[in-house]
């Protein structure tokens, strides 16, 4: 097991009893989808260097993508990579944090690479664009200024409508209105 992976503890290295703080303090509990869990690199320890992770592990799933056949995931890949491409070391990323909307480049960089991995899970599924993507975006969520904002998939929106209310017989239809006259 590498040391440098962030990833859920084994059932094994969890205190079996304690206190709540005593396992808060130890991870996340592991369930029945531990096994499944994506680890990622460590995370960054400071914004520059989310930045500049974010921006290589995209560039390392936009080629996978578009090799699996998951183009919505490549072109979303290359979208945050060209808003955070700018920042190319300190000088620039001072540069770019004092003088335009860095924040807000942050924002929408880690939702198009949200709504990415998850392209790239229902599109290309077995290929690791999909984990590359939902790592690049867990680098940036520290720094985003709307952090609990994230893409939904379209593919929810493919949902059955829920029926309306019952069709009225044709005819005379009386209101409220109605009556008065």
């Amino acid at each position: 097991s590498d040391p440098k992976v962030r990833r859920c503890p084994a059932a094994g290295e969890m205190p079996a009893a304690g206190s709540w703080a005593a396992r808060a303090a130890a991870g996340a509990w592991p369930s029945a989808f531990t096994p499944f869990t994506l680890t990622c690199p460590p995370a960054p320890t400071s914004e520059l260097r989310a930045i500049l992770s974010a921006v290589d592990e995209a560039h390392r799933a936009v080629p996978l993508a578009r090799m699996a056949g998951a183009e919505e995931a490549a072109m979303l890949g290359e979208r945050a990579i060209a808003r955070l491409d700018k920042v190319q070391g300190v000088f620039s990323y001072y540069a770019y944090r004092q003088y335009s909307d860095l924040k807000g480049d942050i924002h929408n960089s880690r939702m198009d690479l949200e709504q990415a991995a998850q392209s790239a899970h229902s599109d290309a599924g077995g290929w690791r664009a999909g984990d590359f993507y939902a790592c690049a975006a867990d680098d940036l969520l520290p720094y985003d200024p709307l952090p609990n904002i994230h893409p939904i998939d379209r593919r929810l929106s493919l949902m059955m409508p829920l029926p309306g209310p019952p069709l009225l017989p044709d005819g005379p239809r009386s209101s409220a209105g109605a009556a008065r006259r």
